[in-house]
């Protein structure tokens, strides 16, 4: 079954004495890109994390959220980050002194910049957390991939309806084509002869034109091979495999048949069939652009 690359799961459990929570979201993109955002203490999961992604999703621009709340006191330690805390005094009177602003500085206006304190898990076993978040994770790749599945089943609904659209456009094409190269090729020959005003006409050399014209504009090669491609679109959309940029190349191939016959008709009802044709092409190539 088709997976679409826009999906979000969410998954929050205590363990351990932790509140983990970790989110998961992705929308389109040609490659995989993967984006981790969590504290700085746990930037050494960060390629686990990445890891454990790719084992859900091929290509996608996906963003993971990891947050990390000790419910328990004793398994967290503030220190003051006394380089960056004096930077920042510093800097306030300057601003007091340099622009006449008022105001004093004092514990409450420090409290609230928490970039002065260093927090650290004491005696952190990142192996152990690294276990924690992996499991918290998992469960939000599951629903992630339970939305993406009933997104992409929907994609799969559209596209097979479109689907049976073209192919009902292309049989009316293969009903229309022998009688339409027919019709011309009698117009030719009765305006050839108008043209020449009762002159003997060479009829083996104006048959011989005109089969050779209706070779040029025989449709049926194209018609065959579109057929073919269908068949080739309908059993992409029941893999489990990602397919979207085989799909892609495959209604690059479609359209450019489509257009080699509008390039042949020479009916103006087929080429109101081609123009109906060539839009639903376009539906699809957008619709395909959202699948993995």
């Amino acid at each position: 079954m088709i997976k679409s690359m826009t999906g979000y799961g969410r998954h929050k459990e205590f363990i351990d004495g932790s509140d983990i929570t970790v989110e998961v979201k992705s929308v389109n993109s040609r490659y995989l890109d993967c984006n981790i955002k969590l504290n700085r203490v746990y930037g050494v999961l960060e390629d686990k994390l990445k890891q454990l992604a790719a084992g859900y999703i091929t290509r996608g621009k996906i963003d993971i959220y990891v947050f990390v709340e000790y419910m328990e006191g004793d398994k967290v330690e503030l220190s003051l980050n006394r380089e960056y805390l004096e930077g920042y005094l510093k800097a306030l009177q300057t601003i007091k002194q340099d622009y006449g602003i008022e105001g004093d500085i004092n514990l409450r206006l420090l409290a609230g910049k928490t970039d002065i304190f260093l927090a650290r898990k004491a005696d952190e076993d990142m192996a152990a957390v690294w276990q924690n978040v992996k499991t918290v994770a998992e469960k939000a790749f599951a629903s992630f991939l339970v939305m993406r599945e009933n997104e992409g089943s929907k994609l799969r609904g559209d596209l097979l309806a479109r689907l049976e659209t073209l192919e009902a456009l292309r049989e009316k094409l293969l009903e229309l084509a022998p009688a339409s190269v027919k019709e011309y090729n009698g117009k030719m020959v009765e305006r050839v002869k108008t043209l020449l005003d009762g002159a003997p006409v060479d009829e083996t050399r104006l048959i011989t034109e005109c089969a050779v014209y209706a070779d040029k504009c025989d449709i049926t090669e194209e018609l065959v091979r579109l057929n073919s491609h269908f068949e080739q679109f309908r059993e992409m959309l029941e893999e489990s495999l990602p397919v979207g940029r085989k799909m892609d190349f495959l209604v690059q191939e479609m359209n450019r048949e489509i257009n080699t016959t509008g390039s042949k008709c020479c009916d103006s009802n087929m080429a109101k069939l081609v123009i109906e044709a060539k839009s639903e092409f376009e539906k699809i190539r957008e619709q395909i652009q959202n699948i993995e």
